[in-house]
């Protein structure tokens, strides 16, 4: 692994955290997904479908995308009676027994769960194509489940970083249809001990989760990495998504390059068609959201449903500190702070911004989790 190419990312990566210079950066969502998971998962639930989709009612909308379903997948099938929600319960208790200790059980469970998920698909409803399980819904799983031995996992993600790092042979064999998962897991391993050798690093993620925490009032978003698993992946998804190696060199390796759509190839052609829109729209949203800025909110007085009366006693862009008359001060981001109501009575202009704010969030990063689906099949094509 290529040492000073991971420093470099790990400084290009804190630098955008601590700048604020990512405002469309609104990836706690990936520890909040695990924090809520752990709320309702349980694998003998007497209803499994319903349980399953308890675990991930608040998340769904940023692992599920028009082109990839894996979660509708899930919850499709065990609807279709008794024995269909049994055997997912089976698929999904041996995926998670595997001890990911042991490399070689770890490859097997993943690879036979999607399989037989993949099957049943098959059987039942032949035509649900984009219901189908792959390696990154099946880490998934396992990572809410069990986030301290576990990694998520996206594949154009991850090549861009093994490329970036030169090991990408290692954990994509060539010749082999599917990652080696002990390569990447070591791989992983090894970022996360590295993390602990960047304690400021560490500690604006704490108070980003803090944050988090405070807006949701759940104290256990902060408390499901303890082994800054959560934050690898983080790492990962957001060098390829916020273009960090792009910063890093003008040359980038030619695993983190742009593939090119091969002539006269229908599926590329068609790819590289809704690739180009999709672009095109997210500019467009990126550049309306650019024009709005966070209201001012130094000074005012709100009441947080919670805490009470206070004051904000600064802002730093979406960043509120709120000096409460009994609770002392804690922290908030915006939008989230007014949009999902937890300061009734806030000014109706501020409401207003942030309300515009948040949808145009969220409507570029539907946009962009569909440019990283088109993007695997567009690997696949070439």
């Amino acid at each position: 692994m290529n040492e000073m190419h991971l420093q470099q990312l790990l400084d290009s990566y804190a630098e955008k955290m601590d700048s604020g210079s990512n405002p469309e950066h609104r990836e706690t969502y990936k520890w909040s997904a695990v924090s809520y998971f752990q709320k309702y998962w349980d694998v003998d639930a007497d209803n499994f479908g319903e349980m399953f989709k308890a675990a991930f009612e608040e998340s769904i909308n940023h692992i599920d995308v028009p082109s990839f379903q894996p979660l509708a997948g899930v919850k499709y099938l065990c609807r279709r009676g008794e024995e269909n929600m049994e055997r997912v319960r089976r698929a999904f208790k041996a995926l998670l027994a595997a001890d990911s200790a042991h490399p070689e059980k770890l490859q097997s469970a993943v690879e036979d769960f999607v399989a037989e998920m993949n099957r049943h698909l098959q059987e039942v409803a032949p035509d649900k194509w984009k219901y189908h399980q792959e390696i990154s819904s099946a880490l998934l799983y396992r990572s809410c489940a069990d986030p301290d031995n576990n990694y998520m996992f996206g594949e154009s993600e991850v090549k861009a970083f093994t490329g970036f790092l030169g090991v990408r042979d290692e954990v994509f064999p060539p010749g082999s249809d599917t990652p080696d998962l002990a390569a990447y897991y070591r791989l992983c391993d090894a970022v996360a001990a590295e993390l602990h050798l960047h304690p400021h690093l560490l500690q604006m993620v704490s108070e980003v989760l803090e944050a988090e925490a405070d807006n949701a009032d759940d104290s256990s978003v902060t408390e499901v990495d303890g082994e800054n698993h959560i934050l690898v992946y983080d790492l990962i998804h957001c060098a390829k998504s916020y273009h960090l190696y792009d910063e890093l060199s003008e040359n980038m390796p030619e695993a983190v390059a742009e593939h090119s759509a091969g002539e006269g190839d229908p599926d590329s052609l068609r790819i590289a068609q809704q690739l180009s829109e999709l672009q095109a729209r997210k500019e467009e949203l990126q550049a309306q959201r650019d024009a709005l800025d966070y209201p001012e909110l130094s000074g005012t007085e709100l009441t947080h449903k919670k805490y009470g009366k206070g004051k904000v006693s600064s802002q730093s862009g979406r960043y509120l500190t709120v000096d409460f008359e009994k609770h002392g001060e804690r922290k908030f981001l915006l939008p989230e702070a007014l949009t999902k109501g937890f300061f009734p009575g806030a000014p109706e202009s501020a409401l207003g911004q942030c309300g515009a704010i948040a949808t145009l969030d969220e409507s570029i990063l539907a946009a962009q989790r569909e440019i990283e689906l088109l993007l695997v099949q567009q690997n696949r094509v070439d």
